[in-house]
């Protein structure tokens, strides 16, 4: 039988990062050549709605675009 007022420590969490690999390809398919130097995230978000009002703001520069990445 278990004492009483003994509790259970809680579990703490250890977030873990996301790396997200991949490539740019014109129109034929053929890989364009980026460096990680040049190109920049300008935000991770979660939410959907975020991600639209962003991207219809006109403040993110030209050809800036989101790829969903599903975790888990």
């Amino acid at each position: 039988m278990a004492e009483q007022g003994t509790k259970k420590a809680k579990a703490t969490r250890t977030v873990k990062p996301v790396y997200a690999i991949m490539s740019v390809q014109d129109n034929e398919g053929k890989t364009i050549s980026l460096t990680r130097e040049n190109v920049t995230i300008h935000d991770v978000v979660k939410s959907a709605d975020d991600v639209l009002e962003m991207l219809e703001s006109g403040s993110l520069p030209a050809g800036t675009f989101h790829k969903r990445i599903a975790l888990g």
